[in-house]
């Protein structure tokens, strides 16, 4: 693996770096080519366990891919900065970036449904509680994301 010294493995590190993200990328399997999309996000990690979580329209594309086939990776990256020097083949670009796979459950039960959107809003708004309206909760779909694998690497400017 190149540049092990980037790898992010303290998972204290890990959550400071995603707390201060407030969007993903989600690839989805089309049949053409992957299908990439950002949305708003929230994550749990548990007993070793990472989970992420989004939501959308009941209908529409990103639904319908993963109905098709669940499988989906996640990437989240920011706290850009170019690192300039001397000469061009010296710079650099510091980064987080986190990359996840998993597969995704489009969640049906109503708890699990609010504890998801719990998850996003908490990415969003910290310390804030919410309700939802039985209207909304009709009309969205709050999807669940059992990560396989999650990776986390940072490049800090010196």
């Amino acid at each position: 693996m190149s540049n092990p010294e980037r790898i992010v493995s303290n998972v204290d590190e890990i959550i400071s770096i995603i707390k201060t993200h407030q969007v993903c990328r989600i690839a989805l399997n089309d049949e053409r080519s992957p299908y990439i999309v950002p949305v708003n996000f929230g994550y749990a990690y548990q007993d070793g366990h990472w989970t992420i979580w989004f939501h959308g329209a009941r209908t529409g594309k990103k639904m319908r891919l993963l109905r098709k086939n669940p499988a989906i990776s996640v990437e989240i990256e920011g706290d850009h900065q170019l690192i300039e020097a001397e000469y061009a083949c010296d710079y650099s670009y510091a980064y987080t970036s986190i990359i996840a796979s998993g597969e995704a459950v489009i969640v049906q039960d109503r708890k699990e449904m609010q504890r998801g959107l719990n998850m996003i809003m908490r990415q969003v708004a910290p310390g804030r509680s919410f309700s939802y309206r039985d209207d909304m909760m009709k009309a969205v779909c709050v999807v669940r994301i059992d990560c396989q694998t999650l990776t986390c690497r940072r490049h800090a400017a010196v």
